[in-house]
């Protein structure tokens, strides 16, 4: 299959896999969480910013592995064939799954906002949920590369929509956000594990950052066009969510705020009325269809590169500029779906964000962590502000932010760990029982 992702599109896709039920449902939870309204900006603002520097890593990683697969590439080339693997498992089941039927459920959140009566009777919105997985996979299954035009369509439509929200409700603030402070806390909660949660909980809706590097194989000149929109696309969604939020804490009551998944459409209502509110939630629930679009293509692209492996590993050191892979399967794309879909009925919201924030966060330090491996710096070693600056201030972050996070959560940590575990097991008994030799 020919490299056939532009710029432009490499953008759009990191764009639309960060614009996805995170900035949509989870600054009520952020809220409930620090308290105030400073410590809820401050928030999104460390989040924004480590994902920058991880967008900046990544992008040095990219320019030496240029090939799909994302983390599960990287550590194959500076760890173990095993730990790639690993990886691979674990951000086709989590980071895109997962993250999938979270979007799918805040999907359903919105579109109850439109007609409750008519989801009441699919089950409390999760048969909205899997109906919206099925109509993702169906186009990016059958319709190969017009999927990609299509999908970011869709991405510019919802950027276009939350920045001209934001726009608006920052220019209106001035009446309203009289009522919205007069209800803040004066304090906001002590920096703890709650604050590493929160933390969390906004990283999640900064995951789509390095999503340009799953699909690097099918870039243009991936080692310059990868990196330039992994740090675009991730400014651009750091400025956007922090006008959100903003205009959230400007117009809405605090106590009116936590813990209410549907953010936006409670904006809307206060701005412009609860028919408008209707009709926008309508708008931002086809909207979320352009972030289960974007798992759905790139999740498959883990996989498929997983399978290439068996057959013909490569050499990292020694990839053209954008090396060429199999076209994507459309029995994996399908697998991606019915994971999804189960998961959407055996989990909450909740669960699936906090699970897949501490498993995906595991596995962005191992693969910064690869910039110190001998591989990584030969024949030309990393450049020294990545080296010891932003990986080490990256590292760090991430590390506190989960520790932090399991403190507050060790139930759902468990959860993680044992996911890691059942996964490097079946991978050890599939080593064991196979003919073949695995890599």
């Amino acid at each position: 299959m020919p490299a056939q992702i532009s710029l432009l599109s490499s953008v759009f896709l990191v764009i639309a896999s960060m614009l996805g039920s995170g900035i949509l449902t989870t600054t009520g939870s952020i809220l409930g969480l620090v308290k105030s309204p400073g410590a809820v900006m401050l928030v999104w603002l460390i989040a924004g910013a480590h994902a920058v520097l991880g967008a900046y890593c990544y992008g040095i990683i990219v320019r030496r592995i240029p090939a799909n697969g994302g983390e599960a590439s990287i550590l194959r080339a500076y760890f173990s064939p095993a730990l790639g693997e690993i990886a691979g498992w674990v951000s086709f089941v989590v980071g895109f799954a997962a993250s999938n039927a979270a979007s799918a459920i805040g999907f359903g959140a919105y579109l109850e906002k439109v007609n409750p009566a008519l989801l009441h009777t699919f089950a409390a919105g999760k048969g909205a949920a899997l109906c919206a997985i099925v109509l993702v996979t169906l186009l990016h299954s059958s319709t190969g590369p017009l999927g990609i035009r299509i999908q970011t369509g869709m991405a510019a439509l919802k950027f276009t929509m939350l920045g001209g929200l934001t726009l608006w409700g920052l220019s209106h603030a001035t009446a309203a956000s009289t009522a919205a402070e007069a209800s803040a806390p004066s304090v906001a909660a002590s920096f703890g594990p709650a604050w590493g949660l929160a933390i969390m909980f906004s990283m999640f809706a900064y995951l789509g950052w390095s999503a340009a590097i799953y699909s690097a194989a099918e870039t243009r000149e991936a080692r310059r066009t990868v990196p330039r929109a992994m740090l675009a696309g991730t400014v651009i969604v750091l400025l956007l969510y922090a006008g959100v939020n903003l205009a959230l804490i400007k117009h809405i009551p605090l106590r009116e705020l936590a813990g209410e998944k549907a953010v936006i459409e409670l904006l809307v209502r206060k701005l412009f009325g609860l028919e408008a509110s209707t009709v926008f939630s309508a708008f931002v629930a086809f909207a979320l269809l352009s972030s289960l679009g974007a798992s759905a293509f790139l999740g498959p692209r883990v996989l498929q590169a997983m399978l290439s492996w068996y057959r013909s590993p490569p050499a990292p050191e020694s990839a053209p500029d954008s090396p060429q892979l199999p076209e994507v399967r459309p029995w994996v794309v399908w697998l991606q779906a019915l994971l999804s879909m189960c998961m959407i009925l055996s989990g909450t919201f909740e669960q699936i964000l906090t699970v897949t924030g501490f498993l995906l966060g595991i596995f962005p330090i191992l693969a910064v962590l690869g910039l110190y491996t001998r591989a990584a710096n030969s024949p030309a070693k990393v450049p020294a502000p990545a080296k010891w600056l932003a990986a080490p201030v990256f590292l760090a972050g991430s590390l506190l932010i989960l520790t932090l996070g399991a403190i507050e959560k060790p139930l759902e940590m468990g959860v993680a760990t044992a996911a890691i575990m059942a996964i490097f097991l079946l991978r050890h008994r599939a080593r064991r029982h196979s003919s073949g030799s695995l890599p």
